[in-house]
């Protein structure tokens, strides 16, 4: 585990963005629970890349989780992270200012492996059985949020706008300030490292962050939250290998209501009519 070096750095919410209006349309149909799995990593760790494995395995093992690897810049010297964005790293931070349950008088919440299951359980990125039973435990969580997603990707993959609505499936999601987020992931990404602890060293990267997207909404029981994302991919990350998460999240208290895990390819009219008919689970009482 390591500490973040520097003596000063703003402190930021969640993030950070305006309210978006309702939107009209039909309510989502998402029905089962699916947990958002978050790693926070950086290619300057020497502990990362066990981490980053075991993300790819925990995956593996739970087609109920969406897996996402944030990599911090706080270990950009001397290797400078290739995936790594100050976003991400004051991310980090706010779950550090947020979290309510033990943690490390000395670290917090802020360094490297760290695994954050559903914005509720920060479990170290090297203790795969004790993610494990963090998204068990997750799993069983009721319904706080239905995700629906509408993705249009051009021909050629190199852009796409992804139009998502969100319904409140829970009176403890109204009312309260959500954000709403959108990331584009790459997975498998092989990066030859020149320096710092891992020099020599090609590692691995699974599901890490190369686009993230997000807007505050706000639901009413009644009409869903729409809003729309767009992203632009870079020719050189391979395309078949993108995919989209989705996730709804408290503000306040970072806990996550809902995610979402997309291909990055247009929805097709057969998968519209199969989602069509799935079942719309009731809201709690």
């Amino acid at each position: 585990m390591r500490r973040f070096r520097c003596l000063l750095i703003l402190i930021l919410p969640l993030a950070l963005g305006g309210r978006v209006a309702f939107g009209q349309g039909t309510s989502p149909v998402t029905s089962k629970r699916v947990v958002l799995v978050e790693l926070f990593t950086s290619q300057g760790c020497d502990m990362c890349p066990t981490a980053e494995q075991y993300l790819g395995e925990l995956a593996e093992k739970n087609r109920g989780i969406v897996p996402i690897a944030f990599h911090v810049d706080y270990f950009n010297t001397p290797w400078k992270d290739v995936f790594s964005d100050p976003l991400y790293s004051q991310r980090q931070l706010n779950y550090d200012q947020v979290y309510t349950k033990p943690k490390d008088a000395k670290l917090g919440l802020y360094y490297t492996p760290m695994l954050m299951i559903d914005g509720e359980q920060m479990v170290n990125g090297r203790d795969p059985a004790t993610a494990q039973l963090a998204i068990h435990q997750a799993l069983a969580k009721k319904l706080g949020v239905g995700i629906d997603l509408a993705l249009e990707v051009k021909d050629d993959g190199l852009s796409g706008t992804a139009m998502i609505k969100g319904t409140s499936r829970s009176p403890r999601t109204e009312k309260a300030p959500l954000l709403l987020c959108a990331v584009l992931r790459e997975d498998g990404v092989v990066t030859d490292i020149r320096s710092g602890e891992n020099r020599g060293k090609s590692l691995v990267a699974r599901f890490p962050a190369r686009q993230a997207k997000y807007e505050f909404i706000e639901l009413d029981g009644k009409t869903p939250a729409t809003q729309q994302f767009s992203f632009d991919v870079d020719p050189t990350w391979k395309r078949e290998k993108l995919r989209l998460a989705v996730f709804v999240q408290d503000k306040g208290t970072g806990s996550v209501h809902q995610a979402l895990d997309s291909p990055w390819r247009s929805t097709t009219a057969a998968e519209k009519a199969a989602t069509s008919k799935a079942k719309v689970p009731p809201r709690e009482h």
